[in-house]
C-alpha cells in the first residue's frame, strides 16, 4: 500500500505538471487561456485518471494471483500423476523368489534313505546245524561298511540346518519389508500433500537404506518434494544424485528431464538444452523423451 501510494502521488505530480504547461481559464470554453491556474475540469480529469490507474493495477494484481494459483495447482497435479504411476509400477513388481536356504532344506528333507531290514528276521535254511546257521547268516545279510543314516536322523539334521539359516534370512526379509513399508508411507505422505513431512521421511529412509531396493525411487521423490517446496538448489542436487548414484535406474531419464526444467526456470537456456537433448538422445521412446522434445521445441533456437 505504501509503495502504491507513492506511485500514485508521483503520477499525480506528473499530470499536474502537464496541466501547468498549458495555462487555463475558468471562463474559457476549452479550458485554455493565457491566464494562470488550473481549472476544475483539469483537476477532475486528473482524479479520474488516477482512479482508472488504481483500478487497472488491482485488476492486474488479481490476474497475477490467479495465474500463480493455477501454476501451483498444475504442479501438484503433475506430482500426483507421477506418484500414481510409480505406485502402479510398484504394485506389479513380482514378489521375491524362494530364499536359497529354503530351497536347500527342501531337497534334503525329501531325500530320506530307505530303512535297512533287520537281520533278526532273516530266514535260515532248514537242515543246517546251529553252527552252520550261524556261519551262513552273515553271508546272507552282509553288513554294509557305510551305514546310511536313519530317517529320523536325516530329518533332524535338515531341521538343524534350517534353524541355522533362518535367523539370517528372517532378518533380511524383515529389513526389506521394513524398507518397503517405510517407502510406501513416505510416498503416500507426499501424495497427500504433506511435503515437509515427506522430505524428512525420505531423508531418513535413504540414511538407513543407502543402497536399498527402493533407494533410487526414494531419492527421486525426495527431489520432487524439494521442487514442490520451491527449494530449487536442493531439488537440482537431489535429481543429480539419482543420475550419479543409480545410473541403471528407470528414474534417470525423469531426473534428467526435471534438471532441464529447473535450468529453464533459472534462464540457463544452454544447460537446459543440454539436459533435454540428453534425454531425447539417450532414452528415445520414453515418456521423458517425449516431454523433453516438446520442451526443446519451445526453447529459442
Amino acid at each position: 500500500m505504501r509503495y502504491r501510494s507513492i506511485a500514485t502521488f508521483c503520477v499525480c505530480l506528473g499530470l499536474m505538471a502537464e496541466a501547468n504547461a498549458l495555462p487555463v481559464n475558468n471562463n474559457s470554453p476549452g479550458g485554455v487561456s493565457t491566464g494562470g491556474g488550473i481549472s476544475d475540469n483539469a483537476v477532475f480529469e486528473i482524479l479520474g485518471r488516477l482512479e482508472q490507474l488504481q483500478s487497472e493495477v488491482q485488476q492486474l494484481r488479481g490476474v497475477v494471483e490467479e495465474q500463480a494459483q493455477t501454476i501451483s495447482d498444475l504442479e501438484r497435479k503433475q506430482s500426483n500423476i507421477y506418484s500414481d504411476l510409480d505406485g502402479r509400477i510398484q504394485a506389479i513388481t513380482p514378489a521375491n523368489p524362494t530364499s536359497p536356504a529354503q530351497a536347500a532344506v527342501a531337497p534334503g528333507a525329501a531325500a530320506v534313505p530307505a530303512a535297512i531290514p533287520a537281520q533278526s528276521n532273516a530266514v535260515v535254511a532248514p537242515g543246517l546245524t546251529q553252527q552252520a546257521q550261524v556261519a551262513a547268516q552273515p553271508a546272507a545279510n552282509p553288513v554294509n561298511p557305510t551305514v546310511a543314516p536313519s530317517p529320523t536322523a536325516t530329518a533332524g539334521a535338515a531341521t538343524a540346518a534350517a534353524a541355522e539359516t533362518k535367523p539370517e534370512s528372517t532378518a533380511n526379509s524383515t529389513a526389506k519389508g521394513n524398507e518397503k513399508e517405510r517407502y510406501q508411507q513416505a510416498y503416500d505422505t507426499l501424495r497427500n500433500g504433506h511435503n515437509e513431512q515427506a522430505v524428512k521421511m525420505f531423508e531418513a529412509l535413504l540414511s538407513d537404506f543407502p543402497a536399498g531396493e527402493f533407494s533410487d525411487n526414494a531419492q527421486y521423490w525426495l527431489a520432487e518434494a524439494y521442487k514442490i517446496n520451491r527449494e530449487t538448489d536442493k531439488a537440482k542436487t537431489a535429481f543429480e544424485k539419482v543420475v550419479s548414484r543409480y545410473p541403471n535406474s528407470s528414474k534417470v531419464p525423469d531426473a534428467l528431464l526435471k534438471i532441464g526444467y529447473i535450468e529453464f526456470d533459472l534462464q540457463n537456456i544452454p544447460k537446459a538444452k543440454d539436459y533435454l537433448s540428453r534425454v531425447t538422445n539417450s532414452y528415445p521412446g520414453t515418456t521423458a523423451a517425449h516431454l523433453a522434445a516438446k520442451k526443446l521445441a519451445q526453447l529459442p533456437q
